[in-house]
């Protein structure tokens, strides 16, 4: 292995992450670790199909064909000559919440630290195809990964591989990133480069790139029809996911926190695929709604944190609750549309609290 290698290594997982699976390796970052809107690399949750695979910067190659006039074939070298640009995206597995899902369905027990915000350096992905020349026929782009493993009853041996329509290929923040929070991308996010889809859930952001395809045909591979659709009594036909769903979640106070009586500041994050217009904030259960104040400026792909100041009044057991509402209109749910593979669960979240008598002092 060349020296690049180590320099893609540079960065690994924090302990403090919270381990969901091991083979692979699946951790969710801690959201209260958060100083502002930027998750750090190594708090940066990961979600892998199979084992991270080890590429060599110096010999790897990112191939281009398909319904292009010209096919290519790119050094990491080759991409880092091109113009970049850095964009703030906020990426969330799509079995983020799944925990919430009741009965619980398949797939990792994700609570809700399977989403992050970075900034991603790279290549715009239309600039690599305006020069190769995008013929008419083209309807979608497939790109595949260096990981693979088997898959189905069959335990056929796939690479994970997925889709994107020709027009989300070609938008001019679809990303080929190789930095990631101003370093080389770490090898457990995507080194040497990985595609980075804004708004999108994260897995159309599909990492250690190793070959792009343009295709006038429907892609059929398995992370595209078996998986990442919704399936269940409410979607027939099955549904493809594609962008995220309006979600807010409270950072602070923690669950089964010991409150006294008075005022506090309830703080969290919120996002969506669509944008955002408000956060709203109850502190009785869900009785009464409070409209919540944001912390962090708009971007137009990150999440934003925000803040609601409440006086409890009342002792005992009590739920703080948020929800987010985007450009659209659509308000976060209290309850999810149940599917069998445990998508999109964006139900509100209930964070349990107790109220005790303030303490006085003479």
């Amino acid at each position: 292995m060349g020296s690049s290698v180590a320099v893609g290594r540079k960065q690994w997982w924090d302990p403090r992450l919270v381990v969901v699976t091991t083979d692979p390796l699946n951790a969710e970052t801690r959201l209260d670790l958060h100083d502002g809107i930027v998750t750090p690399n190594r708090l940066f949750f990961m979600r892998n199909r199979f084992r991270i695979p080890e590429v060599d910067s110096d010999t790897w190659r990112l191939t281009l064909s398909g319904e292009v006039a010209k096919e290519m074939s790119l050094s990491y070298l080759d991409l880092m000559a091109m113009p970049s640009t850095s964009l703030l995206v906020t990426t969330e597995c799509a079995g983020n919440g799944r925990k919430a899902m009741q009965p619980a369905p398949e797939g990792e027990p994700w609570q809700y630290g399977a989403v992050s915000t970075a900034e991603w350096t790279g290549v715009p992905l239309h600039a690599l195809l305006d020069k190769a020349g995008v013929r008419p026929s083209a309807s979608e782009v497939v790109f595949e990964g260096r990981d693979r493993g088997p898959v189905g009853e069959a335990g056929e041996e796939v690479p994970f591989a997925r889709s994107l329509p020709i027009d989300k290929a070609m938008h001019r923040d679809t990303l080929l990133a190789y930095r990631m929070n101003g370093e080389p991308l770490p090898v457990a996010h995507g080194f040497p480069v990985r595609l980075v889809v804004p708004d999108w859930y994260g897995m159309a952001s599909v990492k250690w790139l190793s070959e792009i395809r343009v295709a006038a045909e429907s892609f059929r591979g398995f992370f595209q029809v078996e998986r990442y659709v919704m399936i269940g009594d409410s979607f027939d036909p099955p549904v493809q996911l594609t962008d995220a769903a309006v979600r807010s979640v409270i950072v602070s106070p923690g669950r089964h926190q010991r409150l006294q009586t008075g005022s506090h500041v309830i703080r969290g994050f919120a996002w969506s695929g669509n944008g955002l217009l408000q956060v709203e904030v109850s502190a009785d259960g869900g009785d009464t709604w409070r409209q919540a104040e944001w912390t962090s400026p708009r971007q137009a792909h990150a999440w934003r944190s925000w803040q609601c100041t409440w006086e409890l009044r009342a002792c005992g057991s009590t739920e703080l609750q948020s929800r987010a509402t985007d450009t659209q209109g659509t308000v976060q749910p209290r309850e999810s549309t149940w599917n069998q593979l445990g998508y999109a669960c964006n139900a509100i979240q209930m964070v349990p609290v107790i109220v005790d008598e303030a303490s006085t002092t003479s």
